[in-house]
């Protein structure tokens, strides 16, 4: 695989990383030269990364291209290129449309949407990829677990997910905070709760069982767990986060 990357940010970092770091097969990876800090560091990794002198370059020198760039300069980017068909376009722009990916690509091979995370640096996590695709299968597949689907309001529905990691973080801090409260060193908190939140997200991987029982068989009767899960959901908690992802699947979705 020549791989090419529009964009060189925290995603495409986390990417680059992440095939490194499994081991995956590739021929040469190009970056743009758009933050040039990230770009020589990661090239300074592995004599099969070049940073090239243009966009232009990167498309010229892969097949497989990674659009990494933010969405309000995708479109001025992108129409200045020329992309052939032997192209396979791996856009990770949220909020565009296959539909209009195409217009501004043209006819190429293929194009397909995704969401890598940062932690596919570590091969953890998930990607989200729309549609179904051998080559983005290939791609995300060593860095953690890919899940396709067919459906572009599917797709965005994932992609709103992922607007949870800050509010996943504000949760721990308030742990954090409330231990420290209770007279504990801020830094053995945020220790405790790394692990702890390491364990719980570990669970997740034996089976396949629902979240929903895994609720259930966190609680005994008249437990804290049980205690603290009806404070919560008793105050809306749960359903006000249902309805903050509604608004962001509809800002996502352009509505």
């Amino acid at each position: 695989m020549r791989i090419g990357f529009i964009g060189t940010g925290t995603i495409t970092r986390a990417v680059v990383t992440g095939l490194l770091h499994t081991g995956t097969s590739f021929e040469h990876i190009y970056l743009s030269p758009r933050n040039g800090e990230v770009a020589s560091t990661l090239a300074d990794l592995d004599a099969r990364i070049s940073v090239c002198a243009s966009n232009q370059q990167v498309l010229d020198s892969s097949d497989i291209v990674c659009l990494a760039v933010v969405p309000k300069i995708a479109a001025d980017v992108l129409q200045k290129l020329h992309f052939g068909v032997r192209h396979h376009v791996i856009s990770f722009i949220a909020g565009i449309s296959l539909s209009a990916l195409k217009d501004m690509v043209g006819d190429v091979h293929g194009i397909v949407r995704a969401v890598p995370l940062p932690a596919v640096a570590a091969a953890k996590g998930s990607t989200a990829i729309c549609p179904p695709d051998e080559v983005a299968r290939l791609l995300f597949g060593p860095l953690g677990t890919p899940v396709e689907v067919s459906d572009e309001h599917q797709f965005d529905a994932l992609s709103a997910v992922t607007a949870t990691m800050a509010s996943f973080y504000a949760v721990l801090e308030t742990k954090a905070q409330w231990l420290v409260a209770q007279g504990i060193e801020y830094s053995s908190a945020r220790a405790f709760l790394a692990g702890y939140s390491v364990g719980l997200a570990h669970e997740t991987t034996y089976g396949d069982k629902p979240f929903s029982t895994l609720v259930q068989e966190s609680m005994t009767p008249g437990g804290i767990n049980e205690q603290l899960h009806r404070e919560l959901a008793d105050a809306g908690a749960y359903s006000h986060y249902r309805t903050a992802l509604d608004k962001v699947l509809q800002r996502v979705e352009g509505k």
